[in-house]
């Protein structure tokens, strides 16, 4: 069934899976919806604060790593194991264009209303050019200004780094070992940042800035992506045969996790928990994988929503904070006006950023290095 088509200006393809689009998009809604309950309490939704729900930036990870590390375990393969630098330099580029428009416009924006006092924000302990380069948070954390950069920046250097360390091992060993050897190396990394850094944790705040929030800390989770495309490349038979057994356990060690106590301080939640839901996303990747759809119009839903949910993910925070800052507390507006209102204004916000600035760079991508939409 042929999923080519533009509805409202929003191009989708054929080439799209609907369960990673479907992943996708649970992920905005989980960010969204993370971002935004708090409007419901004392609601007649209250009960919506305590859904049972996965982070969503973490499925994003994962799916990044598995996409990318999909994409370039498939090539070299299909290479004679050699990967060169002219893949990655391709990707740099496509991925530059893909990311960077909507990144620096939404840094722009938020750095001028900041400036005009339309919300509040510090530009000056933590200066705009750190964050036009994702430096904000490699190794230490920020606080107070386009806080929704942390995850981009975290994907960022997955980005440039794992092409440029896959080609150069791949010019002295196989894929198939240098692939694990680059993921545990981060995976490990992760752990052990986390584990030196442990002392500056202490209240919430701190343990969101510095072991939720640094590259160092959350490379992993998308690792365990890369480690998911090694499955599927390399044991497809296992991938295929396992996939609702796989999708079982995720779900349980999903449930479990939220069961097992999250103790500020402990060795469990400073230095070990962070690298469990990555495990247990990558776990049901092999089932949402399958997931097919024969209703043309659910099934565009989920492709067009999937496609606007970069530009949803950089509008929602900056959308939240006008809210805050100038309707929720006015005591005028319930909850769950207030949370409509939310959604409403970040899908408005989303699409037009998607339409004026993705959309054409999007193109231009395209025109000069062929199409993919993922």
């Amino acid at each position: 069934m042929s999923r080519d088509g533009c509805m409202l200006g929003i191009k989708t393809d054929n080439s799209r899976n609907l369960g990673l689009d479907a992943l996708r998009v649970l992920a905005i809604f989980c960010v969204l919806h993370g971002h935004a309950r708090g409007y419901l309490n004392n609601t007649i939704l209250d009960f919506a604060t305590l859904l049972p729900l996965p982070r969503g930036v973490d499925i994003f990870f994962v799916l990044s790593g598995f996409l990318i590390g999909k994409s370039f375990i498939g090539y070299a393969e299909k290479n004679n194991g050699i990967v060169g630098f002219r893949k990655p330099v391709i990707f740099y580029l496509r991925t530059a264009l893909r990311i960077l428009p909507d990144y620096i416009f939404m840094l722009i924006v938020n750095y001028l209303l900041v400036y005009l006092e339309v919300i509040n924000g510090d530009t000056h302990e933590f200066p705009i050019w750190r964050f036009a380069t994702f430096t904000q948070n490699i190794f230490t954390p920020f606080w107070n200004f386009f806080w929704e950069s942390w995850s981009l920046s975290v994907q960022w250097w997955f980005y440039i780094l794992f092409p440029l360390l896959l080609a150069i091992l791949c010019r002295h060993i196989t894929p198939q070992k240098a692939v694990p050897i680059i993921s545990a190396f981060f995976i490990i990394g992760s752990v052990v940042y986390r584990a030196i850094v442990s002392d500056m944790v202490c209240d919430n705040f701190s343990w969101d800035i510095w072991l939720r929030k640094t590259v160092a800390s959350r490379c992993d989770n998308i690792y365990f992506g890369v480690m998911a495309a090694y499955v599927y490349h390399y044991y497809h038979d296992f991938w295929e045969r396992y996939a609702v057994k796989c999708f079982v356990t995720g779900i349980i060690m999903f449930l479990c996790l939220r069961l097992i106590p999250k103790q500020l301080g402990s060795c469990y939640y400073n230095v070990v928990y962070l690298s469990l839901p990555p495990v247990y996303i990558a776990l049901c990747l092999p089932l949402i994988c399958k997931m097919r759809s024969y209703n043309k119009a659910v099934t565009g839903i989920i492709s067009h929503i999937s496609v606007l949910s970069y530009a949803m993910f950089l509008t929602n925070v900056l959308v939240g904070q006008v809210i805050n800052l100038h309707f929720a507390y006015s005591g005028r507006i319930d909850g769950c006006v207030l949370y409509l209102i939310f959604w409403t204004l970040t899908i408005l916000a989303s699409y037009c950023l998607y339409i004026i600035v993705e959309k054409p760079f999007t193109m231009l991508r395209d025109n000069l290095f062929g199409g993919n939409s993922k």
